[in-house]
């Protein structure tokens, strides 16, 4: 009986292992299939989703030869005004009430709102520390107005800009070569206005109605702007604030431009504005502070505000590798910087020499760009179709000019570095020329940075540099040759 079981437990152990063994090779063989689909869904990846980057010269590509073409068709025919100044100001308040058992969207009240500015972030807004507001200065010489719309706000939003467009072409006739957008660029202001992978990880969940209630409120702005008209005079002014900027690619051994530059407008009647313009990053506060605020660029305005200024509005300037410094941090670091560089200015605003009679010249140019160029590694990038589908749609990019007497404006759709900028800056001060440089003007091709940053991995660079390494001495051409026909000089 004994040899009888142990004839069975060997009979059972062979079967359970032949099973086993059987049941091995079929994991086995699925394993191997389903690594060889996975190889050759990466290799597909890697032959359709992936590519090299682009480094042929940008003036040999077919972006820049249309570019080039439809830009000095525009400049050979700039209309010059001159004449009488009028200006208008207008104002308005973009802070949303938050309320999650009524909500009301077309005044302003939501059940909730996310920060726009740090991908980190993850609760929505928890209350208000100061209001953010939108506010507009029309000016005009001889027919239709040109007018400057500053936000609070983060940037302008590519589907805010194209709402606001259409209602004031449908309503009034305006089109988009009379808005000069621009942000104060703080990080503490309205999301949600942004579709898109890269939209909603900066700025939370993209609210529609978000975008009509905010188009809508810079509408009203413009409108109060250009129903403001009256007669009045302008000048500017600039002056170094080194002390609130750095370089924050390379730190000490990068270049700055340090230079605030501002415009002053005075109406007859006596009410006066005030448009200024600064490199550093609104960034003062981090991805902690879940309060609504102006940043350093509110707490400018709002010193300015409470002098001889009636309204003072922030452009943020060449952003695209500075960031602020000073003293303290959060809200006293905002206070700190905002309220030094109001002072200064009210200082030389006592200086500027006033104009009612003056010559005004403004462009704005579409521009090509070259294939998105998103990377994964050093010399690699997604294919062009991934990377659309990651970043915010792009909508008739474009550069604007403009030339009041001997002062130049630029409006650019992207962050600039302010390494480039300082060039073109100094090179139009040797011609006599004072000048200023701005972004977000209603479109958004990220960091524009010196092509020998490129291959330097880090944010500016490496993450946000998403049109190659040409991108910036292609764009600084186009500068070049706008500022070169505003100025009749060779710069």
């Amino acid at each position: 009986m004994e040899g009888d079981h142990d004839k069975i437990r060997e009979s059972l152990t062979q079967n359970i292992t032949g099973i086993a063994l059987y049941h091995m090779k079929k994991f086995l063989k699925i394993l191997l299939i389903a690594l060889g689909a996975l190889l050759i869904v990466i290799a597909g990846i890697m032959i359709w989703g992936i590519d090299t980057i682009q480094t042929e010269p940008y003036f040999s590509t077919t972006y820049y030869k249309v570019t080039k073409e439809r830009l000095d068709s525009t400049l050979n025919h700039l209309r010059m005004e001159h004449g009488g100044l009028n200006a208008g100001f207008g104002r308005v308040h973009i802070t949303p009430s938050i309320n999650p058992s009524t909500q009301d969207p077309d005044n302003g009240i939501f059940a909730e709102i996310p920060l726009a500015g740090y991908g980190d972030r993850k609760l929505p807004v928890q209350g208000i520390h100061d209001s953010i507001f939108v506010k507009a200065v029309a000016l005009q010489v001889e027919q239709d107005p040109i007018v400057f719309v500053g936000t609070d706000l983060l940037l302008v939003p590519m589907a805010v800009a194209d709402s606001v467009y259409a209602i004031l072409y449908r309503t009034n006739g305006m089109t988009r070569d009379q808005i000069f957008f621009g942000a104060t660029h703080t990080h503490s202001s309205i999301g949600a206005s942004t579709a898109g992978y890269a939209g909603e990880k900066f700025g939370g969940s993209f609210q529609p109605k978000v975008v009509k209630w905010l188009s809508i409120q810079i509408v009203k702005t413009i409108n109060q702007a250009i129903t403001d008209l009256r007669p009045a005079s302008i000048g500017y002014g600039h002056f170094e604030a080194t002390e609130f900027v750095k370089n924050r690619m390379i730190g000490a051994t990068g270049r700055l431009n340090d230079i605030f530059t501002f415009v002053s407008i005075r109406q007859d009647q006596g009410r006066s504005a005030v448009l200024g313009s600064f490199s550093a990053h609104a960034t003062t506060l981090g991805a902690s502070n879940l309060l609504f605020s102006g940043d350093y660029p509110g707490y400018w305005e709002r010193k300015l505000e409470s002098g001889t200024v009636d309204m003072a509005v922030f452009y943020a300037g060449t952003v695209g590798s500075h960031s602020n410094r000073s003293m303290g941090s959060g809200f006293e670091k905002s206070q700190y910087i905002g309220e030094a560089l109001a002072d200064s200015v009210a200082l030389y605003l006592n200086k500027v020499k006033l104009r009612d009679i003056i010559s005004l010249t403004h462009f704005t140019t579409v521009i090509d760009v070259p294939t998105m160029q998103v990377r994964v590694s050093d010399n690699l990038h997604l294919d062009e179709y991934i990377g659309h589908k990651l970043l915010p749609g792009i909508n008739y990019p474009s550069i604007q000019g403009m030339k009041i007497d001997s002062f130049i404006w630029m409006t650019l759709p992207c962050e600039l570095s302010g390494e480039y900028a300082i060039d073109l800056i100094n090179a139009l001060q040797l011609e006599g020329y004072q000048s200023t440089f701005t972004v977000f003007n209603g479109s958004y091709l990220g960091y524009v940075v010196p092509a020998k940053y490129y291959h330097f991995e880090n944010y500016e660079s490496y993450l946000m540099g998403w049109y190659g390494p040409s991108m910036g001495d292609y764009i600084m051409e186009l500068l070049y040759t706008s500022c070169n026909a505003l100025t009749h000089e060779r710069l």
